[in-house]
């Protein structure tokens, strides 16, 4: 995922919390990959964090559903 991409994440008006349950999980996977690689810099772009700490969060939530995918939002 290039930064671009990233960054239209991080701007989403939707927030992680809208977003993340409706991403694949490969589009998950993808994500948290630039996420941990923007936040290994000097300079990570700012509520990167906020949204890898939701991220991580997201795939424990599907690691324990019996089929991994997300089910919407409540």
């Amino acid at each position: 995922m290039n930064s671009s991409k990233l960054i239209q994440y991080l701007n989403d008006p939707r927030g992680p919390e809208e977003v993340l349950p409706t991403m694949t999980a490969e589009e998950l996977a993808h994500l948290l990959d630039a996420l941990y690689q923007n936040l290994d810099t000097p300079e990570p772009e700012f509520g990167a964090e906020t949204w890898y700490e939701m991220a991580v969060e997201e795939c424990s939530r599907r690691a324990g559903s019996p089929d991994g995918e997300a089910h919407g939002v409540a």
